[in-house]
């Protein structure tokens, strides 16, 4: 073991005449952990809503979605399923129909989206199958007989909170209304269908509860009065990070006539709110752990003056000033790595069991989720320690100059 480190040790373990240099010491220890604790424990938190938050979104929302340069209605839809499909990134892929309606209900009338789903496509193409908590989504596949008027009566499936809002539920029958109008003898008039009710959905996003609905694509193409055609086609991607080099995959493969958006760019500025948050907080962590490495400061330069004797020892037996430099660079290193180990088996640790047992949680209806999430990750760990062991050694430098640039007769001249 090299000298310095092992005197290093020794000033550190050694009881010392002035109490207050280990009272300052444990303090630095303690505020450079609560430091490293705290940034790891918001990271972690910042890390697992942004997770949690995008698996929701990625669960209710295609990756990738094909529509036509000039909004035009997609006609050949079949055959680019068909072609999408065939790539080797593409999970699955299905044609849909969006259309904004206003829906009656027993207790009131709310606007609402309306999708149309090509019930023809594999189920994991429609997110419907993994949100439905009531009925069955294969209903929406063929219409239902009115047996008092024999007329064909489509059906839908609603999300829960738009169910609740409107007063409808699984087996009653709604008026939707089309701002899509058709042309009558005094002019143009919106369409009115009546939907049953086939079941209620619940993805757990409140965006999607409150204003979608469900619909086959081709009660969708009746409703809207259109031809057999599809405004878009929406696909699930084997890498959810790698959708920007799939979608100039999938737009090699159809044709420059169509664009691809991606569920980046649709949700691009919750992810951007999300990470400026996320960096910034470790931004104002990371000072309050360079306050934390002040202490550090204060117990050198409180071990330099104390041990001017021992400097000036030292040096006459030969000494040099980087020694003295290293001897005190290692005690506040030494320091900062015990803080830097507490603090990080507190955070961990509180991540681990407030993850496992959601100690926290959020109010029903205000986030995409039930409890705050903590997602503890390697990288952040590791840079956190990393990060923390800098700035504990740049603290170490003016006490370790100072300690260095110590004149052994200046030092002994008075003892």
């Amino acid at each position: 073991m090299p000298y310095e480190f092992f005197i290093a040790l020794r000033y550190l373990r050694a009881k010392r005449k002035q109490v207050m240099i280990s009272v300052i010491t444990v303090i630095a220890i303690a505020a450079v952990a609560l430091g490293v604790a705290s940034l790891i424990v918001v990271l972690a938190m910042m890390t697992g809503f942004r997770q949690e938050f995008q698996a929701k979104i990625l669960s209710g929302t295609a990756h990738l979605n094909l529509s036509h340069k000039e909004r035009q209605p997609i006609e050949n839809y079949r055959d680019l399923v068909q072609r999408l499909s065939a790539l080797p990134h593409i999970r699955s892929a299905s044609a849909t129909l969006y259309q904004r309606v206003l829906i009656q209900g027993e207790k009131d009338t709310d606007g609402a989206i309306l999708k149309g789903v090509d019930m023809s496509a594999p189920p994991n193409a429609n997110e419907v199958f993994q949100f439905i908590v009531e009925g069955n989504p294969q209903s929406l596949r063929e219409p239902e007989i009115d047996p008092d008027t024999s007329a064909k009566v489509d059906r839908f499936i609603l999300g829960r909170e738009l169910a609740r809002t409107v007063g409808l539920r699984t087996g009653d029958i709604a008026t939707v209304i089309s701002p899509q109008g058709h042309l009558t003898p005094v002019g143009m008039a919106p369409r009115y269908r009546d939907f049953k009710v086939a079941g209620i959905f619940s993805s757990g996003l409140s965006d999607y509860d409150e204003t979608w609905a469900y619909i086959s694509l081709e009660a969708a193409q009746r409703l809207s009065g259109v031809e057999d055609v599809a405004e878009n086609i929406q696909m699930k991607v084997d890498d959810v990070d790698a959708v920007k080099k799939i979608g100039a995959e999938v737009l090699a493969a159809v044709g420059n006539d169509y664009e691809v958006q991606d569920w980046q760019q649709l949700n691009a500025p919750i992810y951007s709110a999300l990470s400026y948050e996320k960096y910034l907080t470790g931004v104002a962590l990371l000072i309050v752990i360079g306050i934390a490495a002040l202490n550090i400061i204060t117990v050198l330069i409180m071990i330099v003056m104390e041990k001017h004797k021992d400097i000036a020892i030292l040096k006459s037996m030969g000494a040099t000033n980087r020694s003295m430099m290293y001897l005190f660079m290692i005690q506040g290193v030494s320091i900062g790595i015990v803080g830097i180990v507490i603090g990080v088996v507190l955070g961990t640790g509180f991540c681990y069991f407030a993850n496992e047992h959601q100690w926290i949680k959020l109010p029903a209806g205000a986030y995409a989720l039930d409890y705050l999430p903590f997602h503890t990750t390697v990288v952040d760990v590791v840079t956190v320690a990393a990060v923390t062991i800098a700035i504990s050694f740049v603290s170490t430098l003016f006490p370790s100059l100072n300690a260095a640039r110590l004149s052994p007769v200046e030092a002994l001249r008075y003892e």
